[in-house]
């Protein structure tokens, strides 16, 4: 019974030393192919990726779209500071007026209200200009998915992808292999699409 832990501890290291000798014996080929596959062989998938900011930059569509919400805006910018501009004139006259003695506290109390009234007209014009701007930019962007889906989907048929990933630098795809970079081809797609319009 003394010699019992010493028995167990020379039959465990003839385990360990048999289990050792078995897999150093396995042919290192057949391992290295159970780890790491061919994609083509494990009927792996087929990812490629477009860069969003090409897309951004080149693709006509959003080019336009982009020029025409930054008119209105401009625009927009336009109107709103030459009504802020008024507004900023009739207050300083109706304070002249009333510093020099030409109107009276009523007549100063009843413009007042006016021009209050006006500013905040203003200022609700500014949040309709804001919120049809931004529902516009928001429209521009869903057209943009929907077109861009379409294309994908036609791209993915012909060359049987089954992602279609989107790269933009310092996004969440830290990188990217510029293998299977099929932006050139989706942007001469879309580009292809606006000029038959």
């Amino acid at each position: 019974m003394k010699n019992l832990p010493l028995i167990l501890n020379i039959i465990l290291f003839a385990l360990v030393g048999h289990l050792y000798y078995l897999n150093l014996k396995k042919p290192q080929s057949a391992e290295s192919k159970e780890i790491l596959p061919a994609p083509s062989q494990a009927g792996g998938v087929k990812i490629a990726w477009v860069n969003a900011d090409t897309l951004n930059e080149k693709y006509e569509w959003l080019k336009q779209q982009k020029q025409i919400i930054e008119q209105r805006l401009a625009s927009a910018e336009k109107s709103l500071q030459a009504k802020e501009e008024a507004l900023m004139r009739d207050a300083a006259a109706l304070q002249e007026r009333y510093a020099t003695g030409t109107m009276t506290q009523k007549d100063a109390e009843k413009e007042q209200s006016a021009l209050m009234q006006r500013s905040q007209k203003l200022e609700d014009e500014k949040m309709r200009l804001s919120k049809s701007l931004s529902d516009d930019q928001k429209k521009a962007m869903d057209n943009l998915y929907s077109n861009l889906e379409a294309k994908l989907k036609e791209i993915s048929g012909q060359i049987g992808y089954d992602y279609i990933l989107s790269y933009q630098r310092g996004a969440q795809i830290l990188l990217a292999n510029d293998s299977l970079d099929i932006t050139k081809q989706v942007l001469d797609m879309l580009n292809a699409q606006e000029e038959k319009k």
